[in-house]
């Protein structure tokens, strides 16, 4: 890579066997195949993880601005969780 901006011009004067020392980026899309492999596989084995808190419903933004979006709403209607057999206490 060209050195950037206003710095001294390289005029290195390589020693013998010097392309041994380049690093190279070669396996950088195995790389990335392996890490989100290993991510997946992690995500399986630990897969109906604990939820942090109570558990909330998922919602839609109103509005055209974040109508594309998908949050955690304010919590469950009670008919909802006698539906669900679900504690109220566990979902608020």
């Amino acid at each position: 890579m060209a050195p950037k901006r206003n710095n001294m011009i390289p005029n290195a004067h390589f020693h013998k066997d010097w392309q041994k020392r380049v690093r190279t980026w070669f396996n950088q899309p195995a790389r990335k195949e392996r890490r989100r492999k290993n991510r997946l596989a992690k995500a399986r084995k630990i897969a109906p993880r604990p939820v942090g808190g109570d558990l909330r419903p998922i919602v839609r933004c109103p509005t055209l601005r974040y109508h594309t979006k998908v949050r955690s709403g304010r919590g469950f209607s009670l008919e909802e969780l006698k539906v669900s057999t679900c504690a109220s206490v566990v979902s608020r």
